[in-house]
């Protein structure tokens, strides 16, 4: 009944001091609002790369080889040229593997007569369209006759083909790749950009073996894509391709791997690193924000006590108790958190929706902002309303009058 009695009694102050009850909410609004916004952008991002990933062929029976030690896309190592075709030859023969795909890569400028446009050039076999399951938006893909004869050939991904021929269909077109046109027979579909801005589309791919004699006049390969059976056979290929290359590579027992593997377990582990560095980050400032609401209300408190002292000296005459004047502005504080994180939530929400319906940032609206809002809502009121709620119920009655 008394706690009742102060909740009522904490609802009718913030109601007659509402210009202060109103800067107290927007304190908290604007930071819980922030946390909201962050949370949603970070499920977002983390589900759509999942999507991303799996709409660049990287399924889950698949994953790369990579020459040069290292982690993932960063090798540590100068030896980049160890992978040979005769390495490709040797894991396609392995029991579990269904394909392989080994490719070069270099960048370089693709010339179309007065256009020109820089991109990653990939020198591939036809099985590079059955590993990713990409295809040709238009024209068709390379052949094993284009690899045999070693043709000058090019399918060019949605980004080159734009900038070089705008509106123009460019199949037949020819571009020239350093001293040698090729004939463009495909263009591949479009994919768009990932959340980390990385463009899929940015590639040119042309036969292996022309890039191996035309383009980088190069034998090794850059990696090498395979494809197991099914999902549950990547691990023991792994090992099992770890085995092959160390041996061909003849690399001793105290020897670190001069290869590398991308899995697509191992991408969404970097991108989740890499997010929640960023989102660590953030929440750092929504936590400082939501701080700085706190402190804005006990700020404000502190200023409407002695703006109401003769209110607290009339409940003490009365025969209100110390506690029930610290349950009392404990319960203003409180109150006025939870309001402000549900105008907050209410505010984060819209934004969030916003983001996403007009293709700004993904966002994945989830459960879990409205419990860690709820949590904090209730710490701030709690935390920077004891201070004031303690300084308000030490204040006597004779102290009232004499105010």
């Amino acid at each position: 009944m008394r706690i009742y009695k102060n909740l009522r009694q904490a609802l009718r102050g913030l109601i007659v001091n509402r210009s202060n009850t109103l800067l107290m909410t927007i304190g908290v609004m604007i930071g819980i609002s922030s946390l909201t916004v962050i949370v949603a952008i970070g499920f977002g991002i983390k589900f759509k790369v999942l999507n991303r990933i799996a709409n660049m062929g990287f399924g889950p029976e698949s994953f790369s080889v990579m020459a040069g030690a290292g982690k993932m896309f960063f090798s540590r190592s100068k030896n980049t040229t160890s992978m040979s075709l005769q390495d490709a030859d040797d894991l396609l023969a392995l029991p579990t593997v269904r394909l392989v795909v080994p490719r070069q890569r270099k960048r370089m400028q693709i010339i179309n007569k007065k256009e020109f446009t820089s991109t990653r050039v990939y020198g591939v076999t036809p099985d590079w369209q059955r590993a990713r399951g990409w295809h040709v938006q238009d024209g068709t893909f390379l052949s094993d006759t284009d690899l045999d004869r070693r043709k000058k050939v090019v399918v060019l991904g949605a980004t080159p083909a734009r900038k070089l021929f705008r509106d123009m269909d460019p199949i037949g077109k020819m571009v020239r790749l350093q001293n040698n046109y090729y004939e463009i027979i495909g263009i591949l579909q479009e994919k768009g950009l990932t959340e980390s801005g990385y463009d899929p589309d940015d590639r040119a791919l042309i036969p292996l073996t022309t890039s191996m004699s035309r383009l980088t006049r190069e034998t090794h390969l850059h990696s090498i894509k395979v494809v197991t059976l099914d999902a549950s056979q990547v691990p023991k290929t792994m090992e099992a391709v770890k085995q092959v290359l160390r041996r061909n590579h003849n690399l001793s027992i105290l020897s670190e791997d001069d290869f590398r593997f991308v899995t697509p377990e191992g991408i969404m582990e970097w991108v989740t690193e890499s997010a929640q560095a960023m989102n660590r980050m953030l929440i750092l400032i929504s936590t400082v924000s939501l701080l700085v609401g706190g402190v804005v209300i006990m700020n404000i408190l502190l200023v409407s006590i002695s703006e109401r002292v003769r209110e607290i000296g009339v409940r003490r005459s009365f025969g209100a108790r110390k506690l029930d004047i610290t349950l009392q502005f404990l319960f203003e504080s409180i109150l006025v958190s939870l309001l402000g994180g549900i105008l907050g939530i209410a505010l984060g929400l819209s934004i969030s929706f916003g983001l996403q319906r007009f293709d700004i940032l993904p966002t994945q609206i989830t459960w879990e902002p409205f419990v860690i809002s709820f949590v904090f809502c209730t710490l701030i009121g709690l935390i920077f309303g004891i201070h004031p709620a303690r300084k308000a119920a030490l204040i006597s009655p004779d102290e009232s009058i004499r105010s």
